[in-house]
């Protein structure tokens, strides 16, 4: 995805191929097309040379569910290849077609219905296909556009979603079109009407990272995606920029996932699987004053398609989150709160879990359905480890660890005593009364 600004490298997309699922409680978050099943998505696959079954079956093999190929794929041709390959291998694929170029859509560009229609009828009967790419990073001025932009796709192609995918809160004013972060995606939500929520938030800089920023557009996200009852997820960050972003280490590649998921996300998408080219193998538009040059390296494939070190990291946390996302599927998340030192800061709420001990720095997600809780208990640090006991509501009690990584006992298996997560670390418990 393209950015004018090098440190908000979009995100290009996400997302679902729709169809409605309406929950038996009207207070359970709608989940639609691919969020009805918690899902994995990447951003850049193998550039045009590299697009063949070997490949495709190595980006399955990484638990990918969905990839925006990109990296040079841009026109019908060369996206029915990825798409057939993707049928072969078992995942989909959601295209950036240049007849609808996402990167330059602005407020006064008229509405191409042509080439909407052109694109539908190419791609919406392909059984690999997942979703269209609208726009990343739109500035709020744009959302009465985009909408007419979203209602064409979804007249001609009911099936599948017309993706948009959101700034962070650290993208400027101008940027944001707004001087206001929640106002930004609250007004989105209200103009626009998405079935899905979709962001992209790459934490970890050359020499600091946006930890509190994190988790208050976590926050944010959760909050406005509750309050319309329609599921959110996130990119995150699988890659370095020279200058600007350096490489995730296993630990924090862990944390990212660990701690929205707490927060309640439906799905991820790594920024990015092949490492792409200084401009991500886009057409540069003569004569744009922002173009794209961007020292890109050390992604889950480098450039020159060897599988790096972050492969493995995410291949392990995609193959966690098999078992932790799609183990969330179907709950809600009641409440969420996060703890530094022991102490739970303001705004939180976790009735039926509490931590105890000075090391306990935490995020804890509560689920519910029906009369069951499932508990999300992640490390809120990719430095430290965390060690602590838990306190239960009176009248519950530890039924079973459902799944989780990075986390011992320390009293020989008792999940309702002492527990240490390493950095990044995370347990799902069952509780009961």
């Amino acid at each position: 995805m393209k950015s004018s600004l090098i440190f908000l490298i979009p995100l290009i997309l996400i997302i679902l191929s729709i169809s409605c699922a309406t929950k038996k409680s009207n207070d359970i978050i709608r989940e639609t097309g691919l969020l009805d099943e918690f899902k994995i998505f990447a951003y850049c696959g193998p550039p045009l040379d590299e697009v063949n079954e070997q490949r495709y079956t190595e980006i399955a093999n990484a638990g990918i569910d969905v990839l925006v190929p990109a990296n040079g794929t841009f026109n019908a041709e060369q996206h029915f290849k990825a798409l057939d390959l993707a049928q072969k291998v078992g995942i989909k694929i959601i295209p950036i077609d240049l007849r609808l170029n996402p990167f330059v859509i602005k407020s006064d560009i008229p509405i191409d219905t042509i080439a909407i229609q052109s694109i539908v009828n190419d791609y919406k009967d392909h059984p690999a296909l997942a979703a269209y790419l609208i726009k990343d990073e739109p500035s709020a001025e744009l959302y009465s556009t985009l909408r007419g932009f979203y209602e064409i796709f979804k007249a001609e192609d009911p099936a599948h979603e017309p993706l948009i995918n959101l700034f962070p809160s650290f993208a400027s004013n101008i940027q944001l079109g707004v001087d206001d972060f929640k106002k930004y995606v609250r007004d989105y939500i209200d103009i626009v009407k998405p079935t899905i929520l979709s962001y992209d938030f790459y934490p970890f800089r050359a020499e600091l990272t946006k930890k509190d920023e994190w988790f208050n557009d976590l926050s944010i996200m959760r909050e406005e995606s509750q309050r319309v009852q329609i599921p959110f997820m996130l990119f995150i960050q699988s890659e370095g920029i020279k200058n600007h972003f350096r490489v995730p280490n296993r630990a924090e590649i862990l944390w990212q996932i660990n701690t929205a998921l707490a927060y309640g996300a439906r799905g991820f998408g790594w920024f990015s699987y092949w490492t792409p080219l200084s401009d991500q193998g886009l057409p540069q538009e003569e004569g744009a004053d922002d173009k794209l040059v961007e020292q890109h390296y050390s992604a889950m494939i480098d450039k020159d398609g060897n599988r790096t070190e972050v492969y493995d990291y995410v291949r392990e946390a995609n193959l966690y989150l098999r078992k932790a996302g799609r183990g969330l599927d179907g709950w809600k998340n009641t409440n969420v709160a996060r703890y530094e030192n022991g102490e739970m800061l303001k705004g939180g709420n976790s009735p039926l879990i509490t931590p105890i001990g000075k090391d306990a720095n935490l995020v804890i997600g509560t689920f519910s359905k029906d009369i069951l809780h499932r508990i999300v208990i992640s490390n809120s640090s990719w430095e430290k480890t965390c060690e602590f006991a838990i306190k239960l509501t009176s009248g519950m009690k530890v039924k079973e660890v459902f799944t989780s990584i990075d986390a011992t006992s320390a009293q020989d298996g008792k999940a309702d005593e002492v527990w240490i997560l390493k950095p990044g670390g995370s347990i799902l418990l069952d509780i009961q009364e």
